[in-house]
């Protein structure tokens, strides 16, 4: 039935994750969603074959751009970094919590008074407990998470990425980012896929996501618009 995307609860909340290698078949799926989606996700993989074009690009359409370039590195590094992302006006860029206070107050200030936020990636969705163990890391993934959000919000970071899987967690640690984007989305689990934490987009916002990234389920259907069409949807009780 037809519907206008502005009138869904989801629509500002979908995140497409344009992770393909060809730039101009991600540009051409970004324009065949716009209709639908305001923010597309650029990650290391697009970014290192289109750079900077292919965010002006998408941004040329009236969305917004999620940067997910991950920086983790010495402070004056990110700082630097951070700043040369900020001239690209993206929405969202990415720094690793695991960098430490030191860098991610450097990345909080280099963005500073900008359109740009920053998010600190907690832990990695494709990361289970075994695998922190085997760098060094004790604890559980929720106090992980939750000593990871924690930090960044200290240190002025506002936003974190982490699996729906821990919001619970930090909700009973009275752990509150304005911003929280969830990977790992699927909308039914695959063999042989490299994400360990999933939910359902619809398990994500109940749990207190803001915002969802969904890429595979995306690139892979053989009606991309339709299949977004649907989640929105059934996402806004309208299916």
């Amino acid at each position: 039935m037809p519907f206008e995307v502005s009138s869904l609860p989801l629509a500002d909340g979908l995140i497409v994750a344009l992770d393909l290698f060809d730039v101009e078949k991600a540009l051409l799926l970004a324009r065949r969603l716009r209709q639908y989606v305001s923010w597309f996700k650029v990650g290391s993989q697009l970014f290192l074959c289109g750079g900077p074009k292919v965010v002006e690009e998408i941004r040329s359409l009236g969305a917004q751009v999620f940067l997910d370039l991950k920086f983790h590195d010495i402070p004056a590094t990110v700082e630097r970094a951070v700043r040369a992302c900020v001239q690209m006006e993206v929405g969202f860029l990415t720094v690793h919590a695991l960098g430490g206070g030191r860098m991610l107050r450097a990345a909080s200030e280099a963005a500073a008074g900008s359109k740009t936020r920053i998010l600190a990636v907690t832990v990695l969705t494709s990361l289970e407990e075994a695998d922190l163990s085997e760098v060094g890391l004790s604890g559980s993934l929720s106090e992980r998470v939750c000593a990871l959000a924690a930090l960044a919000g200290d240190c002025g970071i506002r936003g974190i990425v982490c699996s729906a899987r821990e919001l619970s967690s930090l909700r009973k640690s009275d752990i509150r980012p304005e911003v929280v984007v969830t990977p790992g989305i699927r909308l039914t689990q695959r063999k042989g896929d490299d994400q360990r934490r999933t939910v359902s987009p619809r398990e994500a916002f109940a749990l207190g996501a803001t915002h969802i990234v969904i890429g595979r389920p995306v690139l892979e259907a053989e009606d991309p618009v339709n299949l977004v069409r649907n989640l929105l949807q059934e996402g806004s009780g309208l299916a």
